[in-house]
Parts: structure tokens; C-alpha cells; sequence
């Protein structure tokens, strides 16, 4: 989240998922924003690809940013996801 972004990341030992929390300031415009759910992969190009022709509707294409890339996309209820590359 650039090079001063500091956050906090919560797991059991051993787990392959784990809750990210960081603060407001992070996102300029943190209060249209809802909590999010990241998921991450090794090559966001090609799980954006397969994702899509699955019939996944994303809002974001996969875009490069200081701490990394990124992808946004929903379920049916609407419910926003984000699809990151890396750990």
C-alpha cells in the first residue's frame, strides 16, 4: 500500500488466509467504502482471464498500483471482491 502504508495482518499460525486491517487514511476515500474480502493469486493476468470467461463480472481489470495488482469484481448479491497478485 505504497511505502509508508503500515497495516495489521491477523491469522492462525499455519493458515493460508487472514484478516488485513489498516487505516482510513490508507484510502482517501474510505467512507463510500465497505469492508472488503481480498483474494490473492500468483498470476492475476491469467485468474482474470479464466475468472471472466467463467462468467465473474469485474468493475476493475486488473490494474497496477504502488503495493501491487489488483482486480475488482462482484458476486450476484452485489457484494464487492478483490482479486490481488502475491501474498
Amino acid at each position: 500500500m505504497g511505502r509508508d502504508g503500515t497495516w495489521v495482518e491477523v491469522a492462525p499460525r499455519g493458515a493460508q488466509s487472514r484478516v488485513v486491517i489498516y487505516p482510513r487514511t490508507l484510502m482517501k476515500d474510505w467512507e463510500h467504502r465497505r469492508p472488503s474480502i481480498m483474494f490473492s493469486c500468483e498470476d492475476i493476468e491469467a485468474t482474470y482471464r479464466e475468472l471472466s470467461r467463467r462468467g465473474v463480472k469485474f468493475t476493475q481489470v486488473p490494474k497496477r498500483m504502488p503495493w501491487g495488482t489488483f482486480a475488482q469484481f462482484v458476486d450476484l448479491d452485489g457484494n464487492e471482491f478483490i482479486l490481488a497478485e502475491g501474498t
